[in-house]
């Protein structure tokens, strides 16, 4: 099980000390991971009515993405040896948008690494590298081409692949949170700061700073606790993947939880962190793993032909934004006190 605290180790939210209209906020623990949802409203118990609704729409959707929990729909595709299943609206969604991302990534992110996942066990007290024999067996058993779409919620797997997906799982939630908050009578609800582990969700205005934006730092890799830039949005997801979020360490080497789909190895690609902003916390959600695997001379055209905003972290402590950051967020390079060169003025 991840640490509570975990996911925040991400980004650092900066929402400034000015007064504040009526707030509410809903801290409770779903999907593995500490949340917080604070909603702004024209009174607190509208702001309490908001947050409470965001609650309880992330809680209901924890059975349909869930792969652990023997009542749920993905628990019982995963276990049915290849046979057909009807699963919820809300479970074929969730997996039609992972062949999606993973179809546009050319596989770099892949829905189907739960068997590999398991295997190398990162985040449990099981974590170990595994021997080869076993990973190739387990790679066998990898390839979102394996996952039948065949309409009317039924889903086939095939070559014993089982799906995870916990790599779009929060975005997903992030989303229906936004579809709530949208749904909310006409102003009741000014502004939210969506926090579900790792995915942040700015909606509406933050009446901390002027001008409404939302600013959100991108964490040090060395430090979570710190960060090296922010980002200002308004009505858009900021999401991170980074190695130092579940790693374990063996013979010296340090292992992290972001896997390579072709080598069934975590990704060694030379980077840190990839942070991607979007309007789409589902679609951010999966870029962000699949621009960690791509590497950063691949995943920057990636993002240059697809307009992707997003912030690349290297090891050698360099820093790239990709041409769509300037036009979907106001960008502020922080960490050259902390030993990071900004790529672009360099």
């Amino acid at each position: 099980m991840k640490r509570i605290f975990a996911a925040f180790s991400l980004l650092l939210i900066l929402t400034g000390c000015a007064a504040k209209p009526s707030s509410y906020t809903a801290d409770f623990f779903a999907m593995d991971t500490f949340m917080s949802i604070t909603a702004y409203g024209a009174d607190e118990n509208m702001a309490q009515q908001a947050a409470f609704a965001c609650e309880k729409q992330v809680n209901a959707l924890e059975p349909a993405l869930s792969r652990t929990r023997e009542d749920s729909d993905l628990y019982r595709l995963n276990h049915a040896d290849g046979a057909v299943c009807t699963v919820s609206d809300e479970t074929y969604a969730a997996i039609e948008a992972a062949v999606q991302y993973a179809e546009l990534t050319g596989g770099a992110f892949d829905p189907t690494m739960a068997v590999l996942t398991d295997l190398w066990g990162i985040g449990t007290e099981q974590a170990h590298v595994p021997a080869q024999s076993e990973i190739d067996a387990a790679l066998a058993k990898v390839g979102y081409e394996n996952i039948v779409l065949l309409g009317d919620n039924q889903v086939q797997l095939k070559n014993g692949a089982q799906i995870d997906l916990g790599g779009i799982g929060k975005g997903f939630a992030t989303d229906a949170v936004a579809d709530v908050l949208a749904g909310q009578s006409e102003g009741t609800v000014s502004g939210a700061l969506v926090q579900l582990g790792g995915n942040i969700g700015a909606f509406g205005e933050n009446p901390a700073r002027e001008g409404g934006g939302w600013s959100i730092g991108v964490a040090d890799p060395d430090d979570n606790a710190d960060f090296i830039a922010t980002v200002e949005v308004r009505d858009q997801s900021v999401v991170t993947s980074g190695d130092y979020e579940r790693f374990f360490e063996q013979d010296g080497k340090r292992y992290h939880h972001i896997f390579d789909p072709a080598t069934g190895y975590p990704a060694d690609t030379g980077l840190r962190s990839v942070t991607v902003i979007d309007e789409n916390s589902t679609r951010a959600d999966a870029l962000t793993t699949a621009l960690f695997v791509m590497g950063l001379d691949k995943g920057m055209a990636f993002c240059a032909e697809n307009s992707i905003a997003a912030v690349f972290v290297t090891s050698d402590k360099q820093v790239y934004t990709t041409d769509a950051v300037a036009s979907a967020c106001a960008y502020t390079f922080l960490g050259e006190g902390k030993g990071y060169s900004d790529a672009q003025q360099a």
